[in-house]
């Protein structure tokens, strides 16, 4: 062979490889985008536990169809940006469990031990959710937080998974609609708490009056897990690789709630009247979890992811790559934030800051993340260089 035609040939495998490298290397890093957007949602979480603990309401949101109690401009404000924490959350983990299990599959692994590890995880999770985020917590009752109710989540989505996914996918649809065709119904029936026993509480609505309190109910979020499990499968198909396609999924979304909003009525417990404040259209049921609300918050998710992808670069160096580490240790970051700010707020509460309420909670959010940020890197590391210890499970 001539090393003309050796310099051609050569050439010609270069020009292949190079796109091929470059599709691996996109594909990676939209998948990071998930990671990113996930520790985009604990950030907001921060956020707003900062200022539970430091005593501060960001409250924009409603609870039981009661009239929202808003502060001040930027509290509410702030308050709506943390709301895509929750919704955003419960639907990734959803997602994640789809693609440890389909890479385990991959590798040889057994349903059998796919459901293992995911039954002990979701143990774990409860466990922590009755010691350290119990203790943690600050608020004046006991209170169940959101892992139990993402514990037992996953323990029943660690079993229904072994269903044949259309019947998964139709369970799951059927179980999102479903509740929220019920939820007026459930808002009747517990509206004011009373008599409600915390089992009732933890699976079909909320009570902050029972013991322990519990926010999170069973039947209302879980049903994103399960539909984060569907979008998992085709998350990394080339359709939904692509920005574009993010974006008009985000501004779907928003034309829906949107539409839902001004009808009034089906979609949330505290719909908008024409007496209440204009900014009071973008304060929604958060407890239990209406339609609008979930809509506005994922369609505003979406629209992140869109920009993620859109910027793969962020992900890869100082701007963006911490949120990555945050997103790929979510469970261990979430525990650990609680312990952080509860403390903090302690410290806030304790010893005073003559600052006002919403620069309080920010400071404290920061200070926190300053905390947060290297211990979630050490773990990150910590459980690459052990695989197969019990860090994995968190």
């Amino acid at each position: 062979m001539s090393t003309t035609t050796t310099s051609t040939s050569a050439s010609a495998q270069g020009e292949v490889a190079q796109p091929t490298l470059t599709r691996i290397a996109s594909a990676s890093a939209r998948l990071v985008a998930i990671d990113a957007l996930r520790g985009l949602a604990i950030v907001a979480m921060a956020l707003d536990h900062a200022a539970a603990a430091a005593r501060v309401s960001l409250q924009a949101e409603s609870y039981g169809g009661q009239m929202a109690a808003l502060g001040s401009l930027p509290s509410w404000v702030l308050g709506l940006v943390t709301n895509i924490a929750a919704p955003t959350f419960w639907l990734l983990a959803g997602v994640s469990v789809w693609l440890y299990s389909s890479a385990r599959l991959k590798r040889g692994a057994t349903n059998a031990e796919i459901t293992r590890f995911f039954l002990i995880r979701a143990g774990v999770l409860a466990v922590l959710d009755l010691t350290f985020a119990w203790l943690a917590w600050t608020g004046s009752t006991p209170y169940t937080h959101v892992l139990l109710s993402l514990a037992i989540s996953l323990a029943l989505l660690s079993l229904a998974r072994l269903l044949p996914f259309k019947a998964f996918a139709l369970v799951a649809v059927a179980w999102f609609i479903g509740y929220q065709v019920a939820l007026p119904s459930l808002a009747a029936q517990f509206t004011d708490g009373a008599g409600v026993a915390y089992w009732q509480a933890l699976s079909f609505y909320f009570s902050y009056q029972t013991f322990p309190a519990s926010e999170f109910s069973i039947l209302g979020w879980g049903s994103l897990m399960f539909l984060g499990y569907v979008l998992g499968r085709y998350v990394q198909s080339p359709h939904l690789r692509r920005w574009q396609t993010w974006v008009a999924i985000g501004l779907g979304m928003l034309g829906l709630w949107l539409a839902l909003r001004l009808l009034g009525g089906f979609g949330d417990l505290a719909a908008y009247t024409r007496d209440l404040p204009i900014y009071y259209f973008v304060i929604m049921n958060k407890t239990p979890p209406s339609l609008t609300f979930l809509l506005f918050n994922l369609g505003i998710a979406a629209l992140l992811y869109a920009l993620l992808q859109m910027n793969e670069s962020w992900l890869q160096g100082r701007p963006g790559v911490w949120l990555v580490w945050m997103g790929q240790v979510a469970l261990f970051a979430f525990v650990v934030h609680l312990v952080i700010y509860g403390l903090l707020g302690r410290i806030a509460v304790a010893v005073p800051l003559p600052l006002p309420g919403v620069v309080k909670a920010v400071t404290i959010w920061l200070i926190g993340l300053c905390i947060l940020i290297p211990l979630v890197k050490l773990y990150r590391q910590a459980r690459k260089q052990r695989p197969d210890s019990v860090l994995r499970y968190l």
